[in-house]
């Protein structure tokens, strides 16, 4: 319970601050002309129901990223919709970064900035055309009635959702409670992780980039 509280206390401090800290080396143009060929890349790979995942540079990642159950090389996650043959992510972000706290759609560009974040990656579940209709409609219910953003982390409500969560409820209801065993409720941490999601066995990675390399 103590890390627990710690993380939360720490991600409010985060989030009730300014950005800070930022990795300078970020703005170095060949960095940032290789890293958009790397997102650019990324982006024709995609299918609608990927879900897509981004490691941030700034503390508040740092705090995210550790708080992960295994695997902490990605900090924020969202869902990939095709929409006129362009790849926009939902996602759930909340604090500094979002001060509307509803749900956002961002073209990748925006989610990936490399002036922001160091790496990327996609998965693709086993969705069948159904199920995909169904996440579809899903996440843009959720867009349309304007989800918040939840700060308290609280995997047992449903009108607030953080970005992990955002993601596995929406993966849940398309694919009717297909999920619902893989959820960690016996442990902490409560609930779905962000790398839950992508070390899940029969998710197939779809590519991954750092921009540093």
């Amino acid at each position: 319970m103590k890390r627990k509280f710690g993380f939360f206390l720490s991600l409010f401090l985060f989030f009730a601050a300014c950005r800070q800290n930022q990795d300078t080396s970020t703005t170095d143009k060949v960095y940032l002309k290789s890293a958009f060929q790397k997102i650019d890349s990324l982006k024709n790979l995609l299918h609608s129901g990927d879900l897509i995942f981004r490691s941030g540079n700034d503390d508040v990642s740092r705090a995210a990223r550790s708080f992960n159950r295994t695997d902490t090389s990605y900090s924020h996650c969202g869902v990939v919709l095709v929409e006129n043959n362009i790849p926009y992510v939902y996602h759930a972000l909340g604090g500094v970064y979002n001060p509307s706290q509803k749900l956002m759609r961002q073209a990748i560009d925006s989610f990936a900035n490399p002036t922001e974040n160091n790496a990327i990656g996609a998965w693709r579940y086993p969705l069948d055309s159904v199920q995909i209709r169904n996440l579809s409609d899903i996440v843009h219910q959720y867009y349309k009635n304007e989800l918040k953003f939840d700060l308290y982390f609280n995997f047992k409500s449903d009108d607030r959702m953080y970005c992990a969560e955002f993601v596995y409820k929406s993966l849940n209801r398309a694919t009717v409670g297909k999920w619902v065993p893989y959820v960690n409720t016996d442990t902490l941490p409560f609930g779905v992780t962000t790398d839950d999601l992508f070390l899940y066995k029969n998710a197939k990675l779809v590519s991954k980039e750092n921009f540093h390399k």
